[in-house]
């Protein structure tokens, strides 16, 4: 990384006006090593030592934007395993012996050792009925329908596009882009709008866009980036609730109940309007617009995990979806909520091992079946 840009990050990182993408930069420089190397480069004495204090300090709240007094917060092992080798001074290496939490259970022999997180993988249900695996498709195109062409690029995505000299026509076919558990996927529609699909979630979505209205339906959890147009504006239809906005993001969780949560933009659901930080929930068929939480709702399309004084239940169900597991529970396990962020991108024996620095939760491995323990 130049010196020029880092030095940039590290100021912005510091006085909280960090970006979540640069936050992400710097956290992933200073995670991979070259902290050490860096700040001597880019930092004189005095600053380097108060960097590396105020670093130490954001490795155990930096994931936790709103600490809830008394609620544990969830230590990743390998950052803090950093901010010792550079701040040794600080003993940390002492503290992490007495609070080093109790291993991961695995019983029965010739079983997984691991088990490892979703992927990318998805069913393309076309208008005429036909299922394309996305998964295992050839890349490139893969459909034409509707003077459409539906390609799928290197990473899995699919991308909707006029065909070369063709017209849309009046009357649009839909699709169907469906996850299962263990699965997650993402698409660009017609219009250039970016959607991505958490596991067990759908889109039924026009392959053209041609009314004076851009109209798509969804289940389980969708993030979309819509692409701008006022003049056709895009509407989102969930269990209970519409969402209309014009050009913006958001994001839709209806697993259990229907939540939307405005990230960028201005929307409205169920003809109420949302201003950015903004959470719309249906509730004994009222809907409740209150402050939401932007970073924990976006957390799985940016690839992690977000707990924000979550019981163990709400989180497990999160897990549950991403690991395709069964889930059972002693009679005696936390019902206390838990805060803090893991990757998504972990196997599950390292996300329960972030999860057991709480001292109030630990687990047990059986193939694919996991136990919460007390």
């Amino acid at each position: 990384m130049e010196n020029s840009h880092l030095k940039y990050l590290l100021k912005k990182y510091l006085e909280n006006t960090a970006t979540e993408a640069e936050r992400r930069e710097v956290d992933e420089w200073y995670e991979n090593f070259e902290g050490q190397q860096g700040l001597s480069e880019t930092m004189d004495t005095g600053e380097k030592a108060d960097f590396e204090k105020r670093m130490l300090s954001r490795i155990n709240t930096r994931l936790d934007a709103r600490p809830v007094p008394g609620v544990p917060k969830i230590i990743p092992w390998r950052r803090i395993a950093v901010a010792a080798s550079v701040l040794v001074v600080l003993s940390i290496g002492g503290y992490l012996a007495l609070h080093r939490p109790q291993p991961v259970q695995q019983t029965a022999q010739n079983q997984p050792k691991d088990i490892a997180p979703g992927s990318n993988k998805a069913i393309l249900t076309l208008a005429n009925g036909k299922q394309i695996v996305v998964t295992g498709a050839t890349n490139g195109i893969i459909a034409r329908q509707a003077n459409m062409t539906v390609s799928k690029t290197a990473t899995g995505q699919l991308n909707y596009r006029q065909a070369t000299g063709a017209s849309t026509t009046a009357a649009p076919l839909m699709n169907t882009l469906s996850t299962q558990m263990g699965g997650e996927t993402s698409l660009t529609l017609a219009d250039g709008t970016e959607v991505k699909l958490d596991a067990a979630s759908s889109i039924t979505y026009p392959v053209a866009f041609t009314g004076k209205e851009r109209r798509v339906s969804v289940t389980g959890q969708v993030h979309f980036k819509v692409k701008y147009d006022a003049k056709q504006p895009f509407l989102v239809a969930a269990e209970g609730q519409t969402i209309r906005d014009i050009g913006t993001e958001f994001n839709v969780n209806a697993y259990n109940g229907t939540r939307t949560t405005l990230i960028e933009g201005s929307i409205t659901v169920n003809n109420q309007l949302l201003v950015p930080g903004q959470q719309a929930t249906l509730g004994d068929n009222k809907l409740i617009i209150a402050p939401g939480d932007p970073e924990e709702a976006a957390a799985w399309a940016n690839g992690y995990f977000r707990f924000n004084n979550e019981n163990i239940h709400t989180i497990m169900d999160k897990i549950k979806r991403w690991y395709d597991i069964d889930v059972a529970y002693e009679p005696d396990a936390t019902t206390e909520g838990i805060t803090g962020t893991v990757s998504r991108y972990k196997n599950i024996s390292q996300v329960f091992y972030m999860l057991s620095y709480t001292q109030k939760v630990h687990f047990k491995i059986e193939g694919r079946r996991v136990t919460v323990l007390k």
